[in-house]
């Protein structure tokens, strides 16, 4: 009798074994055991939170409103809202342009929404080119309307809070808690050309002092993070190193991790606290209307203002873009460069040339 085992003894022997596969090949994925899918699964669910924490309110206050609309068009359609075709996201794109009147960003912007909520929500991984196809649909939709000279849709560009503008806004702020933070604010917005967003995700922690002033860190953006030097002012009531330090000590705040820009309540208490990025545009808003100033500012006008009055004061490109966060050649920073005076030298090309 031989003394070699039986096959099917050792089978159920070793049957808790992985299979044999050559050693210079990884696993497949078909070949995971159940202990390592759920360890994966665990991971995933962890880096999803991970990622939604570091994700800034406002990114994720927008991708709920694109969703809620994309709800809305389902349940018009009575589709299932997982069903994010070709067909139905050019009927979408089809949906918002025609019939909401929705800008030409709000869409795509809305396109990215769904298609990201799908995938981090539901694990519904929408084919690229589906989403190429609804884009493409839409920017024939824009052009259309280009030719057919369409007015341009959405609000447009936030106008710029030139220089003249920004002092007589401050000097309009009050001298209460109310305007030294207010004051704080549209200062040191300036002057490293913030958005809203960025305003309201600073936290003390963000504000250094440096012997030449401030060092900033923006940290909540929607480029990549950047570090602006901000210097002392030459004019005091404009200083917006002088501007943070006297909120700074009115509001006694000491909690590194704490918003750096509060709500204060009625009575002029600070409150612990941060403001929204809407609460922080609101009171840009706010304050040029207290001035007196017909232009109706924006979040947006504090960073366009420092670009457009940096250009006019001839101030390198690159130093420009280290300010606001842009890329080197950004299209992006051109549109924020805008032009104040039409007969201006500076302005008008054609001034000074010799005609």
């Amino acid at each position: 009798m031989s003394d070699a085992p039986d096959i099917v003894e050792a089978e159920l022997v070793d049957a808790h074994l992985p299979a044999i596969r050559p050693t210079n090949r990884p696993l497949l994925p078909a070949e995971y055991d159940a202990d390592l899918r759920a360890r994966l699964a665990a991971l995933d669910t962890a880096s999803d939170e991970h990622a939604q924490d570091q994700r800034p309110d406002n990114t994720t206050r927008s991708y709920a409103a694109d969703w809620k609309t994309w709800t809305a068009f389902c349940t018009t359609l009575q589709i299932p809202t997982t069903a994010a075709t070709r067909g139905t996201l050019r009927a979408f794109v089809d949906y918002l342009w025609n019939r909401e009147k929705r800008a030409y960003s709000t869409i795509d912007r809305k396109l990215a929404g769904v298609t990201v909520t799908l995938r981090q929500q539901y694990s519904v991984v929408v084919d690229p080119e589906a989403t190429k196809a609804a884009r493409e649909l839409l920017k024939d939709y824009r052009k259309k309307a280009e030719e057919a000279e369409e007015p341009a849709r959405g609000r447009g560009k936030a106008p710029a809070m030139r220089l003249d503008s920004l002092r007589l806004i401050v000097d309009k702020c009050d001298s209460d808690i109310f305007g030294v933070r207010d004051r704080a604010m549209l200062l040191l917005g300036f002057s490293i050309a913030a958005r809203r967003a960025e305003l309201a995700g600073l936290r003390l922690r963000n504000i250094r002092d440096d012997d030449n002033g401030l060092l900033v860190d923006v940290r909540v953006s929607k480029t990549e993070p950047r570090t602006v030097p901000v210097p002392y002012g030459t004019n005091p009531a404009t200083c917006p190193v002088r501007a943070w330090k006297a909120w700074a000590e009115a509001a006694q705040i000491a909690d590194p991790g704490r918003h750096a820009f509060r709500r204060i309540h009625h009575t002029g208490s600070v409150q612990p606290q941060g403001l929204t990025p809407q609460r922080a545009g609101d009171i840009i808003t706010a304050a040029g209307l207290r001035a007196g100033i017909e232009v109706l500012f924006t979040g947006h006008s504090v960073r366009s203002g420092l670009a457009t009055e940096a250009r006019r004061a001839g101030k390198d490109r690159k130093a420009i873009a280290a300010i606001t966060g842009h890329k080197e050649g950004s299209k992006v920073l051109d549109g924020y460069m805008q032009i104040v005076d039409q007969w201006d030298e500076q302005d008008n090309a054609l001034i000074g040339l010799g005609l």
